[in-house]
């Protein structure tokens, strides 16, 4: 990876080609919107807003042609994002930013076609034993028609927010790389969101309990900033207390094999985190100042 950011940042010409072809396979948008951001950090608006262009235009295909924005979006808020950062605003800035903005995305554009959504939410309905196992009257099962409907936009739309943040992290991690090495790690380990962002997940399920289901679509959204919050905190605590890597490692693994579960323990720890400061309270205790003595070897 190291290689593809020192053969992007060579010359602008090479850094338009990468973005763009990237861009027009969907699976590599991921590194499109990572040169997107590399070269905005680096290089500011100016260079930025060139590679951009190269970049959207592949998603602007993509959406005129099989109506799909995800790529088009993708590479635009790693160049927002990348603003947000280059300006020393920090990460948590950038993760709150990129969820407020993924929340609109997901409460405006439908990912799935009407035909495929209902298709899907009649498996999981009927063929699923929803219905029958609740006895469901038709209205229930229509509400609950809705509420997978958003339910599913909200998850699609945090599956792209994790891969836009994927790739301003890959973009940054590139930046320490070849211009600040080591700079990337502290930058990582010290990301804590703000104390007032804890109010946020408990006020939108007190929303959405007492009727507020068109914000259902916000909720798996809103997780996303604390989920990555959450393992900044373990990569912090394991350095603190310098433990081996090895039990890092099963940090992924059980995000892989039981995602649902880690990720929901990582939000809870991130909460935590901004009202407590857990880094804080783990840091070791500062080494006592030492008393210069007078001759007689009293202090």
């Amino acid at each position: 990876m190291r290689v593809l950011a020192e053969f992007v940042m060579k010359s602008p010409g090479r850094a338009l080609g990468s973005a763009a072809v990237t861009a027009f396979i969907p699976v590599l948008s991921l590194i499109s919107s990572a040169i997107v951001a590399l070269v905005w950090l680096r290089m500011g608006s100016a260079q930025g807003i060139k590679v951009l262009a190269a970049a959207a235009l592949p998603g602007i295909y993509y959406w005129v042609t099989a109506a799909s924005p995800d790529v088009l979006l993708v590479v635009v808020g790693a160049a927002l994002l990348a603003e947000i950062l280059r300006t020393n605003r920090g990460w948590g800035h950038v993760l709150l930013v990129g969820a407020f903005a993924a929340v609109f995305v997901a409460l405006t554009v439908q990912w799935l076609d009407d035909d495929l959504q209902a298709q899907v939410i009649g498996v999981l309905v009927d063929q699923g034993g929803l219905a029958a196992s609740y006895d469901l009257s038709t209205f229930d099962q229509q509400q609950l028609a809705t509420m997978l409907a958003g339910l599913f936009n909200g998850v699609i739309t945090a599956v792209q927010l994790l891969l836009l943040l994927a790739s301003v992290l890959l973009a940054r991690w590139w930046q320490a790389v070849l211009y600040n090495p080591g700079g990337f790690q502290a930058e990582f380990h010290a990301v804590r969101l703000p104390l007032w962002s804890a109010a946020i997940p408990p006020v939108l399920l007190i929303l959405i309990a007492s009727g507020q289901v068109w914000l259902l679509p916000a909720m798996p959204v809103l997780l996303v900033p604390y989920l990555i919050a959450g393992i900044a905190l373990v990569h912090s605590a394991f350095a603190i207390k310098k433990y081996n890597s090895f039990w890092l490692g099963l940090l992924y693994v059980a995000l892989l094999f039981v995602q649902p579960y880690m990720s929901f323990l990582l939000v809870l720890i991130a909460l935590a985190d901004s009202v407590m400061n857990i880094r804080h309270r783990l840091a070791p205790p500062p080494s006592p100042p030492s008393l210069d003595k007078d001759d007689d070897g009293k202090a």
